[in-house]
């Protein structure tokens, strides 16, 4: 069992949950709006505000510097500014137009060199600068977008949704976007970490791959559930999925995984809503529906190293992103959560 440093009542259910790239603070949000950053470098220093009045729904930390976007239901995005000892300010806020329709502003992800946040609205995804000031907008043609992603190192920006995925250019927005169609609607997306290979968790239970520079696809089936979670270990070498009570382990080497079988490790008795893979690459952590966390020091671990559980399901995943970093967040559907060290777990 695992003894947890630091253990936190967020007041309701979470939304999110977020370490900044430096590995310092620790955000997360509840469904109430109210948000609470955790500065472990600093004795567990807790700064908690009212980010939003109502309807959270997403959070997300700036690649490069100290700056946390969040998002709720009323068509407003803002910026908060953590000035290491001195707390947390606004920055700026983005207050879209009610004209528009479905006001959750959902899916934020930061472009990774930190030059621009798209967000989600219905049908409609921007573009904002680290300012708060929107540089572009697309419509995707197949409905309410379901997931975002920027392949690694780069400008290019993947849309999913019903009927496949839009890839637009950052950098040249008024292009036409590079369209990857499929009979069917998309829930979940990922680059693979060399911008290879491009992933969906779909509708029907199945996992969607696309080669990205040939557009060959493919498929992975046998989910018990939706593939909500998508994640890469060992430098991409093999995909994470979620949706059973298996781990479960796709190779992604130079033969791809079309026409192979998976690796499973067993342990949880209910299905996996949640999974993190640590900054080593290497480390991976999962969370069931019942509470259990079971954390397996690699991909090549039958068994896990170390488990706990905690009152409730698992929501939230998150591994402190120091590149050595051994800290595990975890928060449960009941807003308890709780920092774990695995320092001396191994």
């Amino acid at each position: 069992m695992l003894d947890h440093l630091l253990e936190l009542d967020l007041g309701e259910a979470p939304v999110a949950l977020e370490w900044s790239r430096c590995g310092r603070w620790l955000a997360a949000l509840n469904v109430d709006g109210e948000a609470v950053l955790i500065d472990t470098a600093s004795a567990n220093r807790i700064n908690r505000w009212t980010a939003h009045g109502a309807g959270a729904l997403a959070l997300a930390w700036h690649p490069k510097q100290a700056i946390l976007a969040t998002s709720c239901q009323n068509g407003c995005l803002k910026l908060w500014q953590v000035d290491g000892d001195q707390g947390v300010r606004a920055l700026s806020a983005i207050e879209l137009d009610p004209c528009m329709g479905s006001l959750w502003v959902e899916r934020l992800r930061w472009r990774p060199d930190g030059k621009q946040l798209a967000f989600a609205i219905g049908n409609t995804v921007m573009l904002a600068s680290a300012a708060g000031e929107i540089e572009a907008t697309f419509i995707f043609r197949g409905g309410t977008v379901a997931d975002l992603d920027w392949r690694p190192g780069g400008a290019l920006l993947g849309i999913a949704g019903y009927g496949g995925i839009a890839i637009q250019n950052g950098l040249d927005p008024l292009a036409d976007p590079m369209l990857l169609n499929w009979k069917g609607s998309l829930l979940s997306l990922s680059w693979s970490p060399d911008g290879a290979y491009i992933v969906a968790g779909c509708q029907d239970n199945t996992v969607h791959l696309w080669r990205f520079r040939s557009q060959q696809d493919a498929q992975m089936s046998g989910f018990a559930y939706k593939p909500l979670q998508l994640s890469w270990v060992d430098r991409g070498k093999r995909l994470l999925t979620s949706g059973i009570n298996d781990l479960v382990m796709w190779p992604f080497d130079r033969k791809g995984p079309e026409g192979r079988e998976p690796e499973t490790r067993s342990f949880h008795e209910k299905s996996i809503p949640t999974l993190a893979v640590a900054a080593n690459g290497k480390t991976i952590a999962t969370g069931c529906r019942s509470g259990w966390i079971a954390v397996w020091k690699s991909s090549r671990e039958i068994t896990p190293t170390v488990s706990t559980m905690i009152e409730s399901r698992v929501e939230y995943l998150r591994w402190s992103s120091k590149k050595n970093g051994k800290r595990l967040a975890a928060v449960g559907r009941q807003g308890i959560l709780r920092l774990f060290d695995l320092d001396e777990a191994w």
